[in-house]
């Protein structure tokens, strides 16, 4: 089928895009830890996810719809949904290919309603593309109040949350 495809999408703690090119801090960081006492909805740190587009050579010049959404394990949609056209160029080297557009999105405090699983989409011509799947799983941690939680299996640090 003409039109884009995905060449690669991942998560990562950061990430940015310029030029073609993307920078990242701790690509492939798909699990959370938030502790269990931490009220919902839960505000996961930093949380960026970076998608390569390419096209087809009959789509040169041609701007493109694509939609990228996270949603829940069972599709519903969360408070993230963003569309785009992009464009893609001849290939300088090989002119049987197109150009890559690099994108990245970044998010700092991204809401989720409950621990579970959830999915960044990126979407085209009513076509799931792609799906990075990231999880917030619950962590021993301080109280809301702040006071530290009670140890369970014995002398480990409990989890502020992040990363596992």
């Amino acid at each position: 089928m003409a039109g884009v495809r995905v060449e690669y999408a991942f998560v990562a703690e950061a990430a940015d895009a310029q030029g073609g090119l993307f920078y990242v801090t701790r690509g492939g960081a798909e699990i959370y830890g938030i502790p269990s006492t931490f009220p919902k909805p839960l505000n996961v740190g930093a949380l960026s996810f970076v998608v390569r587009l390419a096209g087809e050579a009959e789509e040169l010049d041609r701007p493109l719809p694509v939609q990228f959404r996270i949603v829940d394990a069972d599709g519903h949609p969360l408070a993230f949904a963003q569309q785009a056209e992009v464009r893609f160029e001849r290939h300088p080297i090989d002119p049987t290919r197109t150009t890559g557009t690099v994108m990245a999105f970044r998010f700092y405090g991204f809401p989720v309603p409950d621990f579970g699983t959830y999915v960044f989409e990126v979407h085209a011509n009513d076509e799931r593309l792609a799906q990075v799947p990231f999880w917030v799983v619950p962590v021993e941690g301080p109280d809301v109040d702040g006071e530290a939680a009670v140890e369970v299996d014995g002398p480990e640090e409990p989890r502020t949350g992040g990363y596992l």
